[in-house]
């Protein structure tokens, strides 16, 4: 089939794969969840790697990268109707490359952080997208489409709706927990928070121990001169011929 002709014909498809969706929202959620945990292996491993020493990725503090199932989901919705691998590869690192870069404006500009850095390869847009990272992205929607979800739609085939449902609850649950603690935690407010109290404690510390060293030089000092006093005093009472005999 012709490439445009198919691309068009999935675009038009769309309204079916959203109904699909919404009427298999509870697999959705546990697919957007094993993925994104998925994600999250994938990049502590590479950053590992790379940066020599464990890296803890992502913006949460569970083990997830949200992106990477958001990214799978919207590609399967616009992209699933596609039986050409290529066109997804392209489409895909185009739309995934487009979701990454929305995402890390946004973190920056509310957080005032970045959560990862393609500055150091060539022709990176403000350091959030590369051409290296699409292509990659390209890899994981070919993925996505053609093994991940259809193999894991099969996999969750075998449970009732009634316990995905429930499944998808307690995912939900956690993600909503985690993210608000996230944001909490992340938040230049909080930061400087911490910062303040690092610094305190630290200026504590260091008038403690100040305090303590000089008290025990005090009490060093102390007990040196009593020693001379009592020292003086056996002199004192000890007749000079002992110490004519002892020179």
């Amino acid at each position: 089939m012709n490439p445009i002709v198919e691309t068009l014909g999935a675009l038009f498809a769309i309204d079916n794969n959203i109904d699909f969706f919404i009427s298999h929202f509870p697999q959705m959620i546990l697919i957007f969840a094993v993925i994104s945990c998925g994600g999250w292996i994938y990049e502590t491993i590479y950053c590992s790697i790379v940066d020599g020493e464990l890296s803890k990725r992502g913006f949460l503090f569970g083990p997830s990268c949200p992106i990477y199932g958001i990214g799978a989901l919207a590609i399967w919705i616009v992209l699933g109707s596609i039986s050409n691998p290529l066109i997804v590869f392209v489409l895909g690192g185009m739309l995934a490359t487009t979701i990454e870069y929305s995402t890390g404006l946004f973190l920056e500009h509310r957080f005032k952080k970045k959560w990862w850095d393609y500055s150091m390869f060539k022709y990176n847009l403000h350091g959030i997208v590369c051409p290296q990272a699409s292509a990659v992205f390209g890899a994981f929607s070919v993925m996505s489409v053609f093994i991940f979800i259809p193999k894991m739609m099969s996999i969750l085939s075998i449970f009732s709706f009634h316990t995905l449902s429930i499944m998808a609850f307690i995912v939900v649950s956690l993600y909503f927990i985690d993210t608000l603690v996230s944001i909490l935690w992340n938040g230049p407010s909080t930061h400087q928070k911490v910062e303040n109290a690092a610094y305190n404690a630290s200026q504590k510390a260091e008038a403690v121990a100040h305090s303590a060293t000089k008290t025990a030089s005090k009490k060093v000092d102390k007990v040196s001169s009593k020693i001379d006093v009592a020292t003086q005093k056996i002199k004192n009472q000890l007749p000079e011929s002992f110490f004519k005999n002892n020179k």
